[in-house]
């Protein structure tokens, strides 16, 4: 029986080289692996270098079934089952026959055939005297309405959204270029001087096609960061303190693991402190680290989109019977109340 192997967040080429490598590994895999577009499979490999890459690799983790990280990062070791970009045919035979040794096969339940209905009848021709047969109606031909123009730099890093690589100028910051195909991007100077790019939008027309050859030459220089970086600094320099729409401003927060705290944010290393010893709401967070509410907002806003934050719900307590000394005091105001 054939074994399922997913994709999830990786690029149409990633995917092309995947199934092709399938094919041609086919002698030195111990069973049979097809690719498949649900992700309920035998194994699913999660690009984490996507944009939320680390996020739907921790709620897939999380979920006991066997979960391989694609990257091209050589310093990520977090995860038990790896693969790195490029990934080879002997490194991917490798990892599969892991998994079907460990993993009893699984039986996936087969779609429904689709019944098909008779043919209709045909119609006999009409007499020559009947009444001529109106035109048929002009085909309506659906349009998909054109995106926004209009997106802020963290909706550019999503997949598919730049078909190649492209640069971004201001007069107020260093050249920004983005290689979607390898998600990396290229800037010159201190973080905090992208600060522009992260406080705009950022139309289509302002990205300028990049020359293969510049392209090549930076690739080349290994000054190359990964989108992941980009997106961190995207929410730690341009949420001016508001708490994105997917966290909760009264829940608790802890970090998962110790980041890799950059030198030019001194305060993050309080705050990681602080939350790395329990979990605590926003305000407990900047009370005992001695950071701002903002700088703490940012902090768990930038470490949540690399997947290092782990947030507790608030709940309610239970209501319960007061029997103290003040429901005696009540009674005793008001010896007619329900007691």
């Amino acid at each position: 029986m054939s074994r399922r192997l997913a994709l999830q967040g990786a690029s149409e080429e990633d995917a092309a080289r995947m199934r092709e490598m399938l094919q041609h590994s086919a002698s030195a895999l111990n069973a049979s692996w097809t690719l498949h577009d649900d992700s309920d499979a035998d194994l699913l490999v999660v690009d984490i270098d996507s944009v939320h890459g680390h996020m739907d690799w921790l709620r897939a983790h999380s979920s006991g079934k066997p979960v391989a990280a694609l990257t091209q990062n050589p310093r990520f070791d977090d995860a038990e089952l790896i693969l790195r970009k490029p990934v080879k045919p002997d490194e991917l035979a490798t990892i599969l026959n892991n998994v079907d040794a460990q993993q009893p096969v699984r039986t996936y339940a087969e779609p429904p055939t689709p019944v098909v209905p008779p043919p209709a009848p045909i119609a006999p021709p009409a007499p020559a005297a009947a009444a001529p047969v109106a035109p048929p109606a002009p085909a309506v031909i659906e349009v998909t309405p054109p995106p926004s123009t209009e997106r802020k730099l963290a909706d550019w890093l999503a997949d598919g959204a730049l078909a190649q690589a492209v640069r971004l100028t201001t007069d107020s910051a260093p050249e920004l270029i983005l290689d979607p195909g390898n998600k990396t991007y290229y800037a010159d100077g201190t973080a905090r001087a992208l600060t522009p790019y992260f406080k705009r939008a950022i139309t289509l027309d302002e990205w300028q096609p990049l020359e293969y050859a510049d392209l090549a030459a930076l690739q080349t220089s290994g000054k190359g960061q990964p989108y992941s970086r980009l997106l961190w600094l995207f929410h730690a320099l341009g949420s001016n303190g508001r708490l994105t729409h997917d966290l909760d401003v009264d829940a608790k927060y802890k970090l998962s693991r110790w980041p890799q705290i950059e030198r030019e944010f001194p305060k993050h290393f309080r705050i990681a402190t602080v939350m790395m010893k329990q979990a605590a709401t926003l305000t407990e967070i900047s009370d005992q680290s001695g950071a701002a509410l903002a700088d703490v907002i940012d902090f768990t806003n930038a470490y949540n989109a690399t997947g290092h934050i782990e947030m507790e719900p608030v709940v309610a307590a239970p209501v319960t019977r007061d029997s103290g000394r003040h429901a005696i005091l009540s009674r005793l105001r008001n010896p007619f109340s329900a007691s």
